[in-house]
């Protein structure tokens, strides 16, 4: 039997627990969380899937197992810090995977990568448009090296918080890291995140990757709507509406004529979870990012947005309050 640990019990908590009970292996399941405003919405949820696991929903740390097969930390940023010292010191982990954004400041990246390696223990980031089915499918279409040019498009769909999934997708279809960030388009304005307690930001962030991939990310102010990424090479090119139904449309340069149009349904989080932990059960492995392939991602974009955040609060912050 799998003994399994969900920390952060909110929405994507839930999220990842529902994903968890679909999962055809007989398991204990603990949910942690100090709120129990929080386990309240896990525990709705986790009675929408039918299912023969136990599932343990607790307030503090001393009513977990020393051995964890797998642990989701689903926390805000602003905590996640703390949380993993708690967990990598006291528990004994196999497989770690954590929601984005990692950290609130630079200096807690150097700091976990040293701990995780003194545990010698895999982990994974959540982002997981690299295992969505349109992008997979375009992946396996680009030429090996060849640079790509990725353009995303869309209204009040939360340039700090989502921002990186995006910046990831770029790292995954260029097969390159990113060089550099620039955050001149930026907005000079801070908005108030979904989230209280948090901000975000609207404009556009423009990025150069070390084999000479690029991006631009948008999230302008508006009504919410769909997501329009543009993914760009030499010859080819291909333009994916995100909505429920995620439609791609692929074009050869130059004739301007449409090949085909695919249409592929966009899974949740709580279907995407049920993929990840059961390639890590069976596989010892997962297609999401590592933590040191993801952390190439989040410094410069966390030293980006920081620098934006102190310029328009006139304030030296260490912490920039996304997440």
């Amino acid at each position: 039997m799998k003994t399994n640990l969900i920390i952060g019990a909110g929405q994507i908590g839930s999220r990842h627990l529902q994903g968890l009970l679909n999962l055809n292996m007989p398991q204990t399941i603990y949910v942690l969380d100090p709120s129990e405003q929080s386990l309240e919405i896990s525990k709705r949820r986790a009675e929408e899937i039918p299912n023969d696991h136990i599932i343990r929903f607790i307030t503090d740390w001393t009513s977990l197992p020393i051995d964890l097969d797998l642990v989701i930390v689903a926390t805000g940023a602003n905590v996640r810090k703390s949380v993993l010292n708690i967990l990598l010191d006291g528990f004994k982990v196999k497989y770690l995977l954590l929601e984005k954004i990692l950290f609130q400041d630079v200096e807690s990246y150097p700091e976990i990568a040293e701990l995780i390696q003194q545990k010698a223990i895999p982990v994974w980031v959540n982002h997981p448009r690299r295992i969505f089915d349109s992008y997979v499918s375009i992946k396996r279409e680009i030429p090996v090296d060849e640079p790509v040019k990725l353009h995303v498009i869309g209204n009040n769909w939360g340039l700090g918080c989502n921002g990186l999934h995006f910046i990831d997708l770029c790292a995954f279809l260029s097969g390159s890291e990113v060089d550099s960030i620039n955050a001149d388009w930026i907005d000079d304005e801070l908005l108030e995140s979904k989230r209280p307690g948090y901000i975000e930001f609207s404009g556009t962030l423009k990025g150069i990757m070390k084999n000479g991939s690029c991006f631009s990310v948008s999230s302008f102010k508006g009504d919410l709507n769909m997501i329009s990424v543009t993914i760009s090479t030499v010859s080819e090119s291909w333009v994916i509406i995100e909505g429920a139904m995620s439609i791609t449309y692929h074009q050869k340069t130059g004739d301007g004529r449409t090949d085909y149009k695919r249409q592929s349904a966009t899974k949740f989080q709580s279907q995407l979870t049920t993929v990840i932990a059961s390639d890590l059960f069976l596989n010892g492995t997962c297609d999401l990012p590592t933590y040191e392939e993801a952390r190439q991602s989040h410094v410069p974009f966390i030293k980006t947005l920081l620098t934006k955040y102190n310029d328009l609060t006139g304030i030296d912050n260490r912490i920039c309050p996304i997440t």
